[in-house]
């Protein structure tokens, strides 16, 4: 075997974790979204309440899909170099890896707009992720919070009460900014290639709930906690019982 061979070969190695990797995690969100779909619709309502908290699950890749995703990103770059730049002798390979990674992708990212992160919402703020991978928010810490449209690699702004919307433009996120000099925060690249960087956070809504629900209930709990967290306008005169 030749140094060309051996190119050749590393190269179809790279490209078959690719494609197990990314198409294993494709076909696991097909699957789970399609389970997802059958179950029964959610009947608990989501607006505040007076003792617990409410906790919207959502469809997600189970442990071994999320461990293909991993393998197969991890190969992808090294597939895409060594087939478009280091096999000139073998002059398909070329196309033929642009071809299937054009086409994986666009699969995978279609698969996974239907996956989401479980939403708790509390008096005090929400948490969002998995167990061990959550993030939690101060709800007197968000300054916004916006229903937007999202796609693979583009997004588009939900319009407010009153203003024009496209009714083929149905919300699918919930995005929200919180005060920076309070909160630090990261900004991923996928959320700067998609223009939204101005916000600091995306709720995915797989919850089986309308978007504007979701919405309208988050700023209601958002509402009573910053209600509660008011301090009073005045002291209370000698004699006077403070305000509840």
């Amino acid at each position: 075997m030749d140094g060309r061979e051996l190119v050749l070969v590393i190269t179809i190695v790279f490209l078959v974790a690719y494609v197990l990797g990314i198409g294993g995690a494709t076909a696991a969100a097909i699957r789970v979204g399609e389970s997802w779909r059958r179950r029964p619709g959610r009947t608990t309502p989501i607006g505040p309440r007076d003792e617990g908290d409410v906790v919207l699950a959502a469809p997600s890749l189970p442990p071994f899909a999320r461990a293909l995703r991993i393998v197969g990103w991890a190969a992808f770059p090294f597939a895409l170099a060594l087939g478009i730049f280091a096999n000139r002798g073998f002059p398909w390979l070329a196309p033929l890896a642009v071809l299937v990674m054009v086409g994986l992708n666009a699969f995978y990212f279609t698969a996974m707009q239907g996956m989401g992160e479980p939403l708790t919402l509390m008096k005090d703020g929400f948490k969002l992720g998995g167990r061990g991978k959550e993030r939690s928010v101060r709800w007197v810490h968000v300054t916004e919070l916006v229903g937007a449209r999202l796609g693979a690699f583009s997004g588009t702004r939900m319009s407010e009460a009153g203003e024009w919307q496209d009714p083929k433009m149905r919300p699918n996120v919930i995005f929200f900014r919180v005060n920076r000099a309070l909160v630090s925060t990261r900004k991923s690249l996928l959320q700067r290639l998609r223009g939204f960087s101005y916000y600091d956070g995306a709720i995915r809504n797989a919850f089986g709930v309308p978007t504007e629900q979701l919405l309208q209930a988050m700023r209601e709990w958002q509402r009573l906690a910053l209600d509660a967290e008011a301090p009073p306008l005045r002291r209370p005169r000698p004699g006077e019982s403070k305000p509840v």
